[in-house]
């Protein structure tokens, strides 16, 4: 999808590449911290429950129903979900690992705790022992022996169905 702002509060909503096929909308932020948002006539309250990073991905409630929009597995990128410090690294740079193998340590509110690889691959570190670390930050990147076993997220390149869809120039 592509927006674009065509006022203060008012934005024009189109399928990339199909510029003239668009749904006018109107975000308004309201005292409470919500929006306002009206999409081809029709208004829906929206409010963000949880904040959008790399371990958790975001929360938000649209008209009281939860959408989650979780992170993409990604077994290539070598991430905690924590906040801590890495304490030793358990395999030097360029090695092979098995599936499920531990390749780091990190220190948890002075716990440690071990973080083992969902995929089979060769390591390539991003980090140095004793960096401080935060939710989502990348520790070391997984070229994977199979990546075909990874399923990726497609494009959608389909037709919407949006009460107001209509042609740049219809009334």
């Amino acid at each position: 999808l592509c927006c674009t702002r065509t006022g203060k509060d008012t934005f024009k909503i189109a399928i990339s590449g199909m510029p003239s096929k668009c749904v006018p909308t109107s975000v308004r932020m309201l005292s409470d911290g919500g929006y306002l948002i009206s999409i081809g006539g029709k208004s829906q309250v929206a409010y963000q429950t949880s904040k959008a990073d790399a371990a958790s991905g975001m929360k938000i409630s649209v008209n009281g129903k939860t959408v989650s929009f979780s992170p993409d597995y990604d077994p290539s990128s070598l991430r905690t979900d924590v906040a801590g410090k890495l304490v030793k690294k358990l395999v030097p740079n360029g090695s092979q690992l098995k599936k499920g193998a531990p390749y780091a340590e990190i220190e948890v509110m002075k716990m440690f705790m071990p973080l083992k690889v969902e995929e089979a691959g060769t390591i390539t570190w991003a980090n140095n022992e004793g960096a401080a670390l935060a939710p989502g930050d990348l520790l070391a990147t997984l070229e994977l022996d199979n990546p075909e076993n990874v399923s990726t997220a497609t494009v959608f390149e389909g037709d919407l169905d949006v009460a107001g869809w209509g042609s740049v120039g219809a009334s």
